[in-house]
């Protein structure tokens, strides 16, 4: 199979694993372990996992090492971390939805910053497309747990543009580097910076009543899968891939997630979270005008 391809597989598969971690990480985290600290083990544990491999991993050139810091805060640290950190307080089919929206804010960050002129069309599916978002993120604010799940909502906002920015700092580095060299010092640098959220767990005695069977399903999960597989996969089609096609396997996203988020969860979607998927797929469709490349067209097609 060409590599093209095999890229689209491993792209496919990544973003499943993903999709499927909102409702586990979720379950995981009402067990009470803190979020910041499935976040420090979803870090180390690929380090551990690649230490076997080290003869591969590159030597980060000088004048990368602002874009490993950079894709190590933004890909790692602040995309995950304000991830976590949503799924304690809001539903977790909220969170891949709102991920999803991930081209409308590469769009929208290329206006602000590089100057892009949008067309009329591009405007027209901004509007649709953050419509839908704001549904989605506003949906709780009648509730009883509104306030905090509103709260919950805005962190997934800001962890799915840290990972559209994330996205960019990859591609330019994919291109000079092995995936393996990618993933031992993002997640490395990632496992330092949170690393004094162990040393303050296993200072204050904490760590040992956060760790039993399901936070332990969760760390493995975080860490062997979500983790050292899925970005390995991820890092390894983007050599193959432009980081803007990479946007099209996000769609996968919310049906894996509900799929998995009602059984365990009992998360269902209503009416207006329906509603403003619709729009934010519209919105996309619009700007890009190219929603129709689902993940089975582009491995069906020629390359």
């Amino acid at each position: 199979m060409p590599k093209a391809k095999l890229a689209i597989l491993a792209l496919i598969t990544a973003t499943i694993i993903w999709g499927a971690g909102a409702p586990i990480f979720k379950w995981t985290l009402e067990s009470g372990i803190p979020p910041l600290l499935l976040a420090f083990f979803r870090f180390l544990i690929p380090v551990l996992l690649l230490l076997p491999f080290l003869k591969h991993v590159k030597k980060i050139r000088g004048k990368d090492i602002p874009s490993f810091l950079a894709l190590g805060l933004l890909n790692c640290i602040f995309n995950i971390a304000l991830y976590f950190l949503g799924l304690s307080f809001a539903p977790s089919i909220n969170q891949s939805i709102i991920a999803c929206a991930g081209p409308i804010f590469i769009i929208i960050g290329s206006a602000l910053f590089l100057k892009d002129r949008a067309t009329k069309k591009v405007l027209l599916g901004n509007v649709l497309g953050l419509t839908g978002v704001l549904f989605i993120v506003f949906q709780p604010v009648k509730g009883i747990d509104g306030p905090l799940a509103l709260f919950g909502n805005t962190l997934f906002i800001l962890s799915t543009i840290s990972a559209s920015a994330g996205t960019i700092f990859s591609r330019k580095l994919a291109v000079k580097y092995n995936a393996i060299t990618l993933l031992f010092w993002t997640f490395l640098i990632s496992a330092v910076c949170l690393s004094p959220i162990l040393i303050l767990s296993v200072g204050n005695g904490s760590i040992l009543t956060s760790l039993h069977v399901r936070s332990l399903i969760g760390i493995i999960f975080g860490g062997v899968f979500s983790s050292f597989t899925a970005y390995l996969l991820f890092y390894w089609g983007l050599t193959y891939m432009k980081a803007s096609e990479t946007t099209i396997f996000s769609y996968i996203d919310p049906v894996v997630t509900v799929m998995i988020a009602m059984p365990l969860l009992h998360e269902y979607p209503s009416p207006i979270y329906i509603l403003g998927s619709f729009l934010v797929f519209f919105g996309i469709f619009v700007a890009e005008g190219r929603i129709h490349y689902h993940p089975i067209h582009l491995l069906l097609r020629k390359r």
